[in-house]
């Protein structure tokens, strides 16, 4: 089993494709280009622009800023097997054409009324297409290929392969793999010359620690969206896989830095709410109001932290509440300026503060800490 250096993991942001998939999403061009030129600067590997065909409009402007404005920034398309939009994307210098095609009899038979000899067929022929029209790397990615008979996703590897594809990426469509499961499947194309990707959605809440299994140990490309937008429960979200990578495994590939912004400016334009507990960019992340935790935050913020609020823009707030223990109250105390008090006085005024916060139904405030601190018994 291939171990993946974390130098070799890739990222394919695909919200401009799939982000607008999900119900009511809608990015205007100028909203388009702001993302691209975030992505840019946060270090994204390749960013999947939209589907080819001639009814998106968005997809020429978007291809030429990208070529005027970005250079070596790689994009790409995703396409149908299908000769007119294959013949369309040329036209546009992707750097990458993604040809997409039913893996599972269900999609095959139920969806197009198609077989397998059909899919290998059009499968070889399309990517030949695509590279005698002058478009230089060919990816492909299977459908529905974690409902797919195994042989059958190697036979259309092998396929793939000696058409002249250079990437296989294998859709777990309906969100029904687990870490294992995926790993399992990425280890049966393992010794294919194909570089292995995966693009996975989040039925089972599951879709970025499949992504992020996969990228440790077969697979060199993973497929994110901003904010997780995609179909139904979304897909694998940029800002927790990058920041995975970033922060616990130390890539210097990527710039945390504006992935915070970003995410929380594309979430206010389509008005997409934000849970305050949400990992990476929630406000409320670094909140803690536990008295047994506020107490190892107070002596070491690492005890209870996998990394430093400032990583992601956000800041830390310990809050005195109804469950501040007395060694919590004392630091508080002398963050204020405030002398310790004697152990008596100590126990009354963490009685005091804990029963005012539960009258309140919320932590208390610094100026309510000094009142009480200061007021006689």
């Amino acid at each position: 089993m291939k171990n993946n250096n974390h130098a070799q993991v890739k990222l394919i942001d695909t919200t401009l494709r799939e982000g607008e998939q999900a119900p009511g999403v809608f990015f205007t061009l100028e909203q388009k280009k702001y993302i691209i030129n975030e992505l840019v600067n946060i270090g994204i590997d390749e960013i999947e622009i939209g589907v080819a065909g001639k009814d998106n409009n968005q997809l020429q402007p978007l291809a030429k800023y990208i070529h005027n404005n970005h250079p070596q920034q790689s994009f790409s398309l995703w396409s149908r097997c299908r000769k007119t939009d294959i013949t369309h994307a040329a036209r546009l210098q992707p750097t990458c054409l993604s040809l997409s095609i039913p893996a599972s009899d269900l999609h095959l038979q139920t969806k197009l009324g198609k077989d397998r000899k059909w899919a290998v067929k059009t499968l070889r022929q399309s990517i030949k297409q695509a590279l005698t029209v002058g478009i230089a790397k060919v990816a492909v990615g299977l459908e529905d290929a974690s409902r797919a008979e195994p042989d059958f996703i190697i036979e259309l590897a092998r396929a793939a392969e000696t058409a002249g594809a250079f990437r296989l990426r294998l859709a777990d469509t309906v969100g029904i793999c687990t870490p294992s499961s995926i790993t399992q499947l990425l280890e049966s194309l393992d010794e294919t010359g194909l570089e292995l990707g995966v693009h996975c959605h989040n039925d089972f809440g599951m879709a970025t620690a499949n992504t992020i299994t996969a990228l440790e140990h077969v697979a060199e490309w993973g497929d994110v969206t901003l904010l997780g937008l995609g179909e139904r429960a979304g897909n694998s979200r940029l800002e927790e896989v990058l920041a995975f990578f970033v922060l616990q495994n130390t890539s210097t590939a990527y710039n945390l830095t504006g992935l915070p912004e970003l995410s929380r400016q594309v979430a206010g334009e389509i008005n997409f709410p934000i849970a305050p507990t949400r990992p990476i960019i929630g406000k409320d992340l670094f909140s803690c109001e536990t008295g047994l935790h506020l107490q190892g935050l107070m002596a070491d913020p690492a005890t209870y932290e996998p990394f430093a609020p400032e990583f992601v823009g956000a800041r830390r707030r310990l809050l005195i509440g109804r469950q501040a223990g007395r060694r919590s109250i004392a630091a508080t105390l002398g963050r204020l300026g405030l002398p310790r008090p004697d152990e008596k006085n100590l126990t009354r005024l963490t009685r005091q503060v804990r029963s005012l916060a539960a009258m309140l139904d919320r932590p208390l405030g610094d100026h309510e800490i000094i009142q009480i601190a200061t007021t006689n018994p």
